[in-house]
C-alpha cells in the first residue's frame, strides 16, 4: 500500500495544496506559519473522519489499484477496483497510519495504569501503555542497542508494574536509574517513533520532528524510518533534517504567499543548483534561490 497524493482545500492557509509522493521519505520544510502544522492537522482529521468544517482533505493511494478518497461535507471514493475493496484499503491505510503531533509531555511522563493501549494517540499521552502493548511487556534487545545511539550510557530498559501502574525503567552503565518521569525528551521521543514503527504502519507523520532531538538523533531516526520502507512525512524547521535528505526530491517546501500556502517538491534543477553554488540544501533554501514558488 502506497500513498501517492495528498490534497487539502479550504483549511486555514491550505486553500488548495496538492502534494505528490514519489519518494517514501518526505521532509516538509518552511518557515513558521507556512502551513506545516495545518497539514498534519488535516491528516489527523482524515484519520479520525472528523471533518474540517467546510474544508476538504483527501488522499490517493495504490493498493493493487488506484484509489482516490476525500473527506469534506461527505465522503467520496473514486477507484478502478470494487468499491468494497477500495473502502477496505482506505480503512487499512487510515487505521494503520501513525500521526504524532503536539506531544503531551506531562502525560507521557506520568504514571499510567498497567493496561494495554493498542493505538498510539496523536499526542502520545498513552505512550507507555502503547509501548507495553506492542512489545508484549518485554523491550527487545535491538531497541536497547538502538537507544544507545541516542544515550550511549544506556545498559537496560524494561517495564515494571508497581501497584497497578506501569513504569518504564532505564538503567545506565554507572547504575543510575530513570523512569519515564526523568528520562530526557530525546530518549522518549526516540522510543515513541521506534514503537510506532513496530506496528508496521501504513504511514508515519511527525509534526515538529526535530523538537527535543539533537542533530545526531534526527539523522538516526531518519535512517530508522528509511530502513523500514514506510511512508514518512516529517515536518521540520531543522537545517540538519534538510541537509540529511538523500536527495532534493525528498523535500517539499511550503511558503506563505498572500495568506495562502504554496507547496513545491524539489527536483533535479535543485541538484544542479547545489553543485553550481556549492551550498547545502538548507543554505540554498535560505538563500532565496527557490523563490518565488
Amino acid at each position: 500500500m502506497e500513498l501517492k497524493k495528498l490534497w487539502v482545500r479550504g483549511y486555514k492557509s491550505l486553500r488548495d495544496v496538492v502534494i505528490e509522493f514519489p519518494t517514501k521519505m518526505t521532509v516538509v520544510a518552511g518557515p513558521s506559519g507556512s502551513g506545516k502544522t495545518a497539514l498534519t492537522e488535516a491528516l489527523g482529521a482524515l484519520q479520525a473522519e472528523a471533518g474540517l468544517g467546510g474544508a476538504a482533505v483527501g488522499v490517493e493511494i495504490w493498493d493493487g489499484c488506484r484509489i482516490s478518497y476525500e473527506l469534506s461535507g461527505k465522503k467520496s471514493l473514486v477507484t478502478n477496483c470494487s468499491p468494497k475493496e477500495a473502502e477496505e484499503a482506505v480503512r487499512r491505510f487510515t487505521d494503520r497510519a501513525v500521526i504524532i503531533r503536539d506531544i503531551d509531555w506531562k502525560a507521557v511522563r506520568s504514571l499510567q495504569p498497567a493496561a494495554g493501549g493498542e493505538k498510539l494517540l496523536p499526542d502520545a499521552s498513552n505512550f507507555v501503555q502503547f509501548f507495553y502493548s506492542v512489545t508484549g511487556g518485554a523491550v527487545p534487545d535491538w531497541l536497547v542497542e538502538a537507544l544507545r545511539y541516542v544515550m550511549p550510557s544506556v545498559s537496560d530498559l524494561k517495564f515494571v508494574a508497581d501497584g497497578g501502574v506501569l513504569l518504564l525503567k532505564l538503567t545506565t552503565e554507572d547504575g543510575a536509574v530513570m523512569t519515564q518521569g526523568s528520562m530526557p525528551s530525546g530518549v522518549l521521543k526516540t522510543l515513541i517513533i521506534e514503537a510506532a514503527l513496530m506496528t508496521q504502519p501504513s504511514a508515519v507523520v511527525v509534526d515538529s520532528f526535530d523538537c527535543g532531538l539533537d542533530p545526531e538523533t534526527q539523522q538516526f531516526l531518519m535512517d530508522e524510518l528509511r530502513s523500514q520502507g514506510v511512508c514518512s512525512i516529517i515536518a521540520t524547521n531543522s537545517e540538519t533534517v534538510l541537509d540529511y535528505a538523500k536527495r532534493p526530491q525528498e523535500v517539499v517546501v511550503l511558503r506563505l504567499i498572500n495568506g495562502e500556502t504554496k507547496a513545491r517538491r524539489l527536483g533535479g534543477e535543485v541538484e544542479e543548483a547545489l553543485k553550481r553554488h556549492k551550498l547545502t540544501l538548507s543554505e540554498l533554501i535560505a538563500s532565496g534561490f527557490l523563490d518565488p514558488l
